[in-house]
């Protein structure tokens, strides 16, 4: 999650949060999109004890013949997810979601749903429940010279306001991923039904959390293809407002590279000289594959390199659970991988990789930060994980979001994705899309190719 959309929904949310403070009109306080910059212990779902409780509940849709069931625990599935879910998106598998629901964000509850026809298990959807704290995610006066004075100025009346507040929001999609993941519907049931069914069952969601005393202040569905613009108008015709943020990064594997020399006689002459310059800053670093135990015993070093990564970003996607890493190893097993990059025998970087079916998947990394600019370790571990891609023959590799312009270096293309989003207050909800409309980030990067062709 790039630091344009964290502002963008900072402000936006923050100002959603304003105007339902205001005494004058008496509003329920609403959505506040930020939600990545969690601590441990600092956000509280309300009433622990009835969090705890499990959701099992069933209804029918009001479209003939379609219902659905809701589940909050990965463990309560039953073999109906596995009949519906994807052949080809681990993320929507239970191993992947086992790892991640035993070694959440803070704060962090799921949702489970499975969606029948005629009785028969046709869709799933996957759902996290996210809490934040509006005084924890906005940033301070001094961070905030960057942005118009109008926005600093509303900023600091919006932290004086609502500071210390906590909200959940119910996201349909991975916070932790980029990409298409919350859901999956077959190729015979067309887009706008798909989205029709998904829609009303993420509403009658929402009003199931809150019998049990759940709270949810707005409803997010993250990350769907431009392509579906068209069939996704039925969100839109809900009063859910579009927003697009930074990009997924891809690389297309092409079909004529069997090895990164392929790949390097592909490319120019001028992108040939960066990358060997890149390669030869890394000269007398030991890189290797850690073993599951390793990743168990360097745990708390990589996750202090992962924090000093994100540490030094405006803002969090999300405070990644120290434990997350290893679970997936558990989970996942050779699908899974960590690299490591040793200097002198201390592990100074890493980077993760996530094989998903056709796609490798380029996870969580932590480096330190007063050693990339002279060794390239980020630029080499964008090398190393193409490398990785190549010799699995895999046809895409996902970059995700961020560092677009280096990553289009190595040949990545920007892919356009769609957000939704909906404030369970009605009022407040009329002010998001001239909010979103004004605050949507703009292109600061440029796209480069270095292929020859």
């Amino acid at each position: 999650m790039t630091i344009a959309l964290v502002c963008l929904l900072t402000w936006c949310f923050g100002a959603i949060f304003l105007a339902a403070t205001l005494p004058k009109f008496d509003l329920k306080p609403v959505l506040q999109m930020q939600n990545y910059d969690v601590q441990q212990g600092g956000l509280i779902l309300e009433k622990t004890d009835i969090l705890r409780k499990k959701v099992k509940f069933s209804k029918p849709l009001s479209k003939p013949g379609y219902s659905f069931q809701l589940f909050s625990s990965v463990e309560e599935l039953p073999s109906d997810w596995k009949l519906a879910a994807p052949s080809d998106n681990i993320f929507l598998h239970q191993p992947y979601l086992t790892a991640l629901e035993a070694s959440p964000p803070s704060g962090m509850r799921f949702s489970y749903l499975i969606f029948y026809q005629n009785q028969a298990p046709i869709g799933v959807a996957y759902c996290q429940i996210s809490p934040f704290s509006v005084g924890e995610s906005i940033q301070s006066d001094e961070e905030k010279e960057k942005y118009p004075c109008l926005i600093r100025a509303f900023g600091r009346i919006v932290r004086n306001l609502v500071a210390g507040k906590n909200r959940n929001l119910l996201v349909c999609g991975n916070l932790l991923l980029t990409g298409e993941h919350g859901y999956h519907f077959p190729a015979n049931i067309d887009k706008a039904t798909a989205f029709d069914l998904l829609e009303e069952a993420l509403i009658i969601t929402q009003a199931e959390l809150e019998s049990t005393q759940i709270n949810i202040d707005g409803i997010f569905i993250k990350d769907i293809g431009s392509e579906h613009r068209a069939p996704v108008q039925v969100l839109r015709d809900r009063k859910f407002s579009e927003f697009t943020f930074h990009p997924n990064m891809v690389l297309n594997v092409r079909e004529n590279w069997s090895s990164f020399e392929d790949y390097m006689a592909d490319i120019s002459s001028k992108y040939k000289v960066r990358a060997r310059k890149a390669f030869k800053s890394l000269e007398g670093i030991e890189k290797r594959r850690l073993t599951e135990s390793e990743i168990f015993s360097h745990q708390p070093r990589m996750f202090e390199l992962y924090k000093s990564v994100v540490d030094n970003q405006d803002f969090n996607m999300v405070a990644l659970n120290e434990s997350y890493l290893p679970n997936l190893k558990r989970q996942l097993g050779s699908q899974f991988n960590v690299f490591g990059y040793f200097l002198d025998g201390r592990l100074i970087g890493y980077y993760t990789t996530i094989e998903n079916i056709e796609e490798l998947e380029a996870h969580f990394l932590g480096f330190e930060q007063g050693l990339n600019r002279d060794l390239h370790i980020y630029h080499n571990m964008l090398f190393d994980i193409l490398k990785m891609g190549i010799e699995l023959r895999v046809k895409r590799i996902v970059y995700a979001r961020t560092a677009m312009e280096i990553k289009s270096t190595l040949g990545a293309e920007a892919h356009e994705m769609l957000c939704y989003i909906k404030a369970s207050n009605r009022l407040t909800n009329k002010v998001l899309p001239p909010i979103v409309d004004y605050l949507k980030p703009s292109s600061d990067w440029v796209a480069r190719n270095p292929f020859k062709d």
